[in-house]
């Protein structure tokens, strides 16, 4: 059994995560690995706690999201910018980062599919097909993505995946890509070089694969969550994809031009390492409700 925080929630640490492809729920409250580096691991979720078959522990707490809970985390920011956690901690108290070291083709797939689409209707449903047909990270590279739909999203990813292997081809997967601001540094220029990969896709990658928690893929709902409670203005805007390419945001953002109105620079400046959770539970609140509408703690009534 893999203890965790009290309010740990495993269905929504996979939810909010591009690992949730990658499983599948098989009864209430169980998820079994499909894919890819231990397929057949069996995660099921208790309160504060996760049971795992077929996994080391330390492979079960990274794939669950349990590893980081975010009120341990936040205490090692001072009060004033911890309290911009606080909103979104109280809507998501059960929270973690879902990563996944080992199958890092699955994972950009993931995150290049997310965009512009329901990720949890249309994305899931369609990495979810790649990975049954494929079982593992050597058959996926031999697919072809039309295969599971007509979307653009997948003929363009059809259409750089030859590109993409390469760049990732030399990429070692595995525990040792955790935290290695040298391997995204060296990823990232080649990433952001091929077509219809903007800065969301790369900054997703370096979270959700190399757990850099700093890191905070920007979209709509982050900007509008973030405005509200004053971590930025009408003037901040997302990343640009050119300013990323000449510009290494992990060593001083504040070389890049775009630093001072540039959302992701904003978040890791503020919130240092609490970036990437405070990013996921925006992405969480903006697709569970502000895009149906609602706003149950107030977030934008601020």
């Amino acid at each position: 059994m893999l203890e965790a925080w009290e309010d740990f929630d495993l269905e929504l640490s996979l939810k909010a995560s591009f690992v949730l492809p990658l499983f599948e729920e098989v009864e209430p409250r169980t998820y079994v690995k499909l894919y890819g580096h231990r397929a057949g691991l069996k995660l099921r979720a208790y309160t504060g706690a996760v049971l795992y078959e077929g996994c080391s522990v330390f492979e079960a707490s990274l794939l669950s999201g349990a590893w980081f809970d975010p009120l341990e985390n936040a205490k090692r920011l001072r009060r004033r910018k911890a309290q911009y956690l606080y909103e979104l901690w109280q809507a998501f108290p059960g929270l973690g980062l879902a990563v996944d070291p080992w199958d890092v083709r699955a994972i950009f797939y993931a995150i290049f599919l997310s965009r512009n689409t329901d990720y949890h209707a249309n994305t899931v449903r369609w990495v979810r097909e790649l990975a049954r047909r494929a079982g593992d990270e050597d058959r996926l590279v031999a697919l072809d993505p039309r295969e599971v739909g007509s979307s653009y999203q997948l003929a363009q990813l059809a259409e750089i995946k030859g590109d993409l292997e390469r760049v990732l081809a030399p990429l070692k997967a595995g525990p040792e890509l955790l935290g290695s601001e040298g391997t995204f540094k060296a990823l990232k220029a080649r990433l952001l070089a091929l077509p219809h990969v903007g800065p969301k896709t790369v900054h997703a990658f370096g979270l959700f694969c190399l757990a850099l928690t700093h890191l905070a893929p920007a979209d709509r709902h982050l900007l509008a969550i973030a405005r509200a409670i004053g971590l930025a203005d009408e003037d901040t805007r997302v990343p640009r994809k050119e300013f990323c390419l000449r510009y290494d945001c992990l060593r001083g953002p504040e070389r890049c031009p775009q630093a001072r109105e540039c959302i992701t620079a904003i978040l890791m400046r503020e919130l240092g390492h609490m970036a990437g959770w405070f990013q996921t539970a925006a992405f969480l609140y903006g697709s569970l409700y502000l895009s149906k509408g609602r706003d149950p703690v107030g977030l934008l009534r601020r």
